[in-house]
Parts: C-alpha cells; structure tokens; sequence
C-alpha cells in the first residue's frame, strides 16, 4: 500500500541558507575562509555554558564566528570551550561519508579559482575542474580540517537557477514588466 503525500509545505526563509563548521582549530578555518576564499568577517561572538547547554550544543558553551560571500550567504565557524571536537574520519571520495558532505560555492570562474587555490596549496580532490555535464564544469578541494567543499560553474546558470532571474512580484503576485 502507497502512503499519500502530505500536503505541501514549505520553509518561508527570510535570508539565505547558514551553514555550520564545528572546528578543531577555529583560526586555521577562519584564514582558510577569509584569506584564501575571501569571505568577509561579520560577527564574532561567545555563548555561556549555561545557554549551550539548555541550547543542546555544547556543556561548556562555545565560540561562533560568522563570514559572509559576496553573495549574502553566510557560513558559521563553531568552536566548543574546554572540551575539543571529536575529529571525523575523512573520507577518501567525497560520497563516502554520511550526513552533510559538502558545501558548494556556484562561482563565476572555475579555473581562476582552481588556480587560485593551487597558488594558496590546497588540497584539490581532482587536478584540474571536471565537465560533470555539458555546461557544468566543477572542482572539489579539502579546507584544512578536511570539509569538502565544491566549487562549480554554470555555461547557463539561468536554466539551473531560473528563480534568481525572474522578474521581481508585485505585493499582488503579478509579475512586473518594464515599461
């Protein structure tokens, strides 16, 4: 027997997508984002032990520094006080492990940031950027703690991502035209 499909719901996100990266090393990550990908410093802030625990996160409360892309999106650096992360096992290939694998940063340039990165000694999952299909063209490297992350190129990105080339709504929901 089939189980019917709930009726649709959806987040209503009201900013971008905030990833977190637990860290073993707080200010080697925090140069590998900063001075090698160029992301800008936002906010650096610490929570108690108190609010950590009731919040589930941490017994000894933590310290969370936020960037931000170019683009709006924001990533979380997250280092516990006192007691230090368990270190993952780092996959070989990047579909190995479970869980959240990788982020991915859709860029203007692959190969400037390909030899951006190969200038700056990272690790790079490939040698060069692979056409994973016609128009798409990606790279894969390894920031210092050994999180994947990807980097990807569109021929086309308005066929991947129509949503960001729409013309903007009116409060009504019609869309407006340019007179």
């Amino acid at each position: 027997m089939k189980t019917q499909p709930r009726e649709s719901w959806s987040l209503k996100m009201e900013a971008p997508l905030e990833p977190g990266i637990v860290c073993l090393d707080l200010n080697r990550m925090l140069d590998f984002y900063t001075q090698v990908l160029g992301l800008k410093f936002v906010s650096d802030a610490e929570a108690t032990a108190e609010m950590s625990t009731e919040f589930g996160t941490s017994p000894n409360g933590f310290r969370i520094i936020r960037l931000q892309t170019s683009y709006g999106e924001r990533i979380k650096l997250v280092q516990p006080k006192k007691a230090s992360p368990q270190p993952s096992q780092v996959p070989k290939w990047v579909f190995e492990g479970q869980g959240i694998a990788y982020i991915t940063f859709v860029i203007a340039d692959v190969q400037e940031v390909t030899q951006h990165l190969k200038d700056c000694g990272v690790e790079l999952m490939s040698k060069d950027p692979v056409e994973i299909r016609q128009g798409i063209t990606a790279i894969f490297a390894k920031d210092p703690e050994g999180n994947f992350v990807e980097f990807v190129q569109y021929a086309d990105l308005a066929s991947y991502r129509p949503d960001l080339f729409q013309q903007p709504q009116t409060p009504s929901g019609e869309r407006r035209t340019e007179s």
